[in-house]
Parts: C-alpha cells; structure tokens; sequence
C-alpha cells in the first residue's frame, strides 16, 4: 500500500449502500460465528492480503517434501528477512536500479499450513505444463528487463500498466498485495490494489456476453457459504508478453475461484486454473487470505491509488534507451 495518496475507489460506493454488519468476535469459551449480511449471505467485506513467502510451485530441493516443520519455516523466514536487509538498494553495475524496502512490502511470512507450495493439486505442487509449453513459458520470463524493446508492446503486460493477469490475488507481487471486497445482494466488487484492478462480479444468474477481456468475464454464485466465481472470455493476445505466463489471457482459459470466510480475520481462497492447450490437467492452489496484515509482514492500511504510468516515462525512456545502445552497438 506505499504508493502515492489518491481517490479511493467511491466510484462502485457512491450507488451502493453498505450493510453494516458487525462481525460475531469469539472470546473465551465462545465458538466463532460466520458474520453475514443484512440478507443473510456471508460477509466477506474487508481489505485482505494474500502476501506469503510460500511460492506457488514447490522448489526442486524440496521435491518430496510437502511441508515444513516449525523450525524450518522459522529459519525460511530468517533468511529471507537477511538476504532483504543485506541486498536492500543494491543494483548490479550498469543497472539503473530498483526499489528499496521502503517502497518494496512483499510478505515475511509463510502460510500457516507450512506448505512448500501454494499449489494443492497436482500432489507434486507444481504446474501440470503440456510437453513444450513450459519452455515457452521460460522464455517468455527471460525477456523480462531485457528486451527486445523494438515497440510499446515488448515490454510485459505488467509493465505496461494493463494487466498481471487473474488469479491476482497469489502473492507474486513484492508490493501492493492487498484487495479490498464489497458486497450487495446482486453483486460482490473486489478492488486489487496492483494496477488498481477492479471487478464487479454479478451474483443474479445473467448469462455471458461474450466479451472477451483482459481479465475475462465473471459471474459468481453461492455455494453454501462459499462464493464461487467463474471467469471465462479471456482475450487472445498471443503476441503479449507476461512476467507469469501461467496467467496469459487466452480464450481456453478457465478460472474458477472459490471463497469462503473461516475465521474472524480469515478467508480461505483457493483457485482452479483449465486450460488444455497449457495444462495437462485442471491445477489448484490455495491462497489463504486475512484481514491481519501485520500477521503476513506487510503494511496495514487502506488501499491508495496505484498510479502505474506515472506520466508513461519508463515506456518512453526503455524504447529511447533502446535506440541508444543500438546506435553504440553500430558504431563498433
């Protein structure tokens, strides 16, 4: 949430009114009671963060291993929070740099199952690529900061302020990993704060129109207590680049995402990815979700705006920098 203070979204507010709920707080010898809305549904409102220093997929030394022990979760997070303090504001020679910490607010935290991946499913936890499709993925993440930067569309979808793609709430991002959910009897708005994403979800049954987005198009319905939403007409842009191209819009792409609220502070989140001509079979992940930031090592506090583009100068200054070492590279 550090980027620069803004309008908060009261343009999905301004025509909805808020139930005013107030959520059943366990204390001793009391059981938790699901908090619901004013008709009757669960409420999930609040501003939530998935940050975790679980990875989606399980690293390769830890192939047979499912999950952590305590010590070893508590000597994973020991030596993330090193390597942050000893590489804070370095930049190898020639780069032009990044963020430090104080801008940087990824998650300190691994997940409470202690996990080695956020994926369930496959058992393996990591994604069921088709034969090939895996190498195309790597290359498309090598181009990332490299190039080539010929046009506009070289650079990554992210960096082009558009899209990192759904599901946006795994924790791939070093900063700004926090969504904010409203709710009315028609429809649930959920608000990510990375490129300021916003989705209003219909909940009334009212068929696709066939509109193919870059985040597809949504319709949720309840299932029990859980909110389910399924996200279709995703956009074919073969010719789009993404830092995780496990998430390129394509229009075989499937998302289901399921919501359900377990605990006063608590959501468990978990999506379904299909898409046959990526995966070899439908993949799953669970991202556990709270409203206790300071419990994941981020910053509490509601969401500003995300001023991507900041006056587009990073395009202008990659295209021109381009340019330059070309001219240098002539001149040999």
């Amino acid at each position: 949430m550090k980027r620069r203070i803004g309008v908060l979204v009261g343009l999905i507010v301004a025509g909805i009114a808020l139930p005013t709920v107030v959520a059943a707080q366990p204390g001793d010898g009391e059981a938790w009671v699901m908090p619901r809305t004013f008709w009757g549904e669960p409420d999930l409102q609040g501003l939530w963060t998935s940050a975790t220093l679980t990875p989606l997929e399980r690293p390769e030394q830890q192939a047979d291993v499912d999950s952590l022990t305590n010590e070893e979760a508590a000597a994973l997070e020991q030596r993330s929070a090193a390597n942050r303090a000893a590489n804070d504001g370095k930049s190898a020679p020639g780069s032009v740099g990044g963020y430090n910490q104080v801008w940087l607010d990824a998650g300190t935290q691994i997940t409470g199952s202690r996990r080695t991946s956020l994926i369930v499913e496959p058992p393996e936890g990591v994604i069921p690529w088709v034969a090939g499709a895996e190498a195309v993925s790597d290359r498309e993440r090598a181009r990332y900061g490299v190039g080539p930067f010929e046009s506009y569309t070289d650079p990554d979808t992210g960096e082009r302020c558009i899209t990192d793609g759904l599901p946006n709430m795994v924790p791939l991002q070093p900063y700004n990993m926090n969504m904010q959910i409203l709710q009315t009897p028609e429809q649930v708005v959920m608000l990510h704060e990375m490129y300021h994403e916003l989705r209003v979800i219909p909940l009334d049954g009212r068929p696709l129109t066939g509109i193919a987005q870059w985040t597809g198009e949504a319709r949720g319905h309840w299932d029990g207590d859980t909110l389910v939403v399924e996200t279709n007409n995703f956009v074919d842009k073969p010719n789009a680049y993404w830092s995780a191209p496990w998430r390129k819009a394509r229009s075989t792409l499937r998302l289901v995402e399921r919501f359900t609220r377990v605990g006063p502070q608590s959501i468990d989140y978990t999506f379904t990815l299909e898409d046959p001509v990526v995966f070899t079979q439908p993949w799953t992940a669970s991202a556990p979700m709270t409203t206790d930031q300071a419990s994941r090592g981020v910053t509490s506090g509601q969401i500003w705006e995300y001023a991507c583009h900041e006056g587009n100068h990073a395009m202008i200054n990659v295209l021109s920098g381009a340019r330059t070492a070309e001219i240098r590279a002539g001149g040999e």
